[in-house]
């Protein structure tokens, strides 16, 4: 799609902020603000309120938020890695049709990929859909939707940026922006408290100005570098942390959730002094599953970069008090698809009707007026490839070859690497996706394949086109990455 529409609908935008004079100030005042906390690699038994297994783990704030709220068991991820996931919840498009198919990297030196992967900036954010309703819009931390300033999230639609754009490495700072200028270096322990004090900032400079906000929190938590801060570890974890100096370490997943803990309840106990919590929808997902071993998915299989249900069925919830009902736990089937769709619904915000949506409004499912999502039907993608579909509770995973995967994917010690035929799961009797009922339950099987094949054509596939995804720049192969190395697979049995 060419980029010139978006300058036209900015014109629009702005002409009828200003005939609106008034009336549109007060409309504004009325809407609810939005608060979309977005946190990195936390699997679906990482919280409190999802029954974490691991004693370590005490998330008093978030599980408070998930008991006045709606907490989903079932709420997928669009895709089980970093930028595809945040570019379908920030647009309700999967990444196969909004161009973010693959994540963004911010090294220099493959330049191809530098600049051409990328949210392209014909996309439609959640920002963009408020803007015109009078928001006040802010990105808070992890963005990852491409490095170079065409990408910045300014252009998509925020007043304000404030974070460091891509992963921490470990042991190292990384430059910290404000919107796109360079605030001196940042290590990783640092960001967390900038991201709150950012937050609460913007909230109080919106409440004062009588103005509704949208912020977009995008934690780096409980991604690596394996390094919390020190008063959030007991003396084991500590000397755990500085013994493998920020490297993979299940261990400090514990003191980790604990300190995001303490950031999400500072920012609750902001809106309560503020008096606007019955004001503000607070929504809270994780981007996709464990990096395991550090956190679990339990009592789901696998976890980031698959497709099995540990890869893409995370920890979410939704709060917005005398409008939707507390203290729910919701077992339908949901996806951060729908995020954007339900948010416009509940400020009253029009969808463009330019482009194809892949999201629900779940406000009616919300509000108790059906107890049915509106969502029955979901595609499992990784990069190009789609490996899996899924109807109701039923789950179909494809036959594909790891020379065919996408290159997160290589790896040998990741689930059904290798298949040669279809597997069929029903989820509802088995979340650890071990029972194949191909064989008893053919007619269920044989409509997956349809729903498959019709996915193919819209979306494509990894080795074709579909009618609706867009041609990007870049000039190699998206599902080889950025090195555009071929696989190398060590045999270790059986997938």
């Amino acid at each position: 799609m060419p980029e010139f529409p978006k300058s036209i609908r900015f014109v629009f935008v702005l002409t009828l902020m200003v005939c609106s004079g008034p009336v549109a100030a007060q409309e504004a005042a009325r809407r609810p603000n939005v608060l979309l906390i977005y946190v990195d690699d936390m699997g679906y038994n990482d919280l409190g309120c999802y029954g974490a297994k691991d004693p370590g783990i005490k998330t008093p704030n978030i599980d408070r938020l998930a008991a006045e709220g709606v907490r989903f068991s079932n709420y997928l991820s669009a895709c089980s890695v970093c930028s595809p996931s945040r570019a379908a919840v920030l647009t309700g498009r999967y990444p196969q049709r909004n161009g973010m198919p693959v994540c963004s990297n911010g090294r220099t030196e493959w330049k191809d990929w530098y600049e051409h992967v990328g949210l392209p900036p014909s996309e439609i954010t959640i920002a963009e859909v408020l803007k015109p309703l009078g928001y006040a819009t802010a990105a808070f931390g992890k963005w990852h939707l491409g490095a170079p300033d065409k990408y910045a999230p300014r252009r998509q639609g925020f007043d304000q940026y404030v974070g460091s754009k891509h992963n921490f490495p470990v042991g190292k700072a990384k430059v910290w922006l404000h919107n796109e200028e360079p605030q001196g270096e940042v290590m990783f322990r640092e960001a967390h408290q900038k991201l709150t004090d950012a937050t609460i900032a913007f909230m109080k400079q919106q409440h004062a100005n009588e103005k509704p906000f949208f912020i977009y929190l995008a934690h780096y938590l409980i991604h690596g570098p394996w390094s919390p801060n020190k008063q959030f570890c007991t003396p084991e974890e500590w000397a755990s942390v500085q013994r493998l100096k920020g490297r993979m370490n299940p261990k400090a997943i514990p003191p980790m959730v604990r300190e995001l803990d303490h950031h999400v309840g500072l920012v609750l106990a902001a809106l309560n002094e503020l008096g606007i919590e019955e004001e503000t929808l607070v929504i809270f997902a994780s981007d996709n599953g464990p990096w395991l071993p550090a956190g679990s998915a339990h009592p789901l299989a696998g976890g980031k970069y698959t497709t099995m249900e540990g890869g893409h069925r995370v920890p979410a919830m939704i709060r917005w008090p005398g409008r939707i009902t507390a203290g729910k736990v919701n077992d339908q089937l949901v996806s951060a698809l729908d995020v954007l769709p339900t948010i416009a619904a509940a400020t009253g915000a029009s969808l463009p009707t330019d482009r194809k949506y892949d999201g629900f409004d779940l406000m009616p499912m919300l509000s108790g007026k059906t107890d049915k999502s509106p969502r029955q039907e979901f595609a499992y993608y990784n990069g190009l490839t789609l490996e899996a579909v899924r109807s109701g509770p039923w789950k179909l995973h494809l036959p594909r070859k790891v020379a065919n995967r996408v290159y997160w994917a290589w790896q040998p010690n990741k689930m059904y690497l290798n298949l040669d035929r279809a597997l069929l799961h029903n989820l509802d009797d088995d979340l650890g996706e071990k029972r194949d009922l191909s064989n008893t339950h053919g007619e269920r099987a044989r409509r997956l394949r349809k729903l498959a094949a019709e996915t193919r054509r819209e979306l494509g596939d990894w080795n074709r086109d579909g009618t609706d995804r867009p041609e990007l720049a870049y000039p190699g192969n998206l599902n080889a990455g950025p090195k555009q190395k071929a696989p190398r697979v060590r045999k270790r049995g059986k997938n």
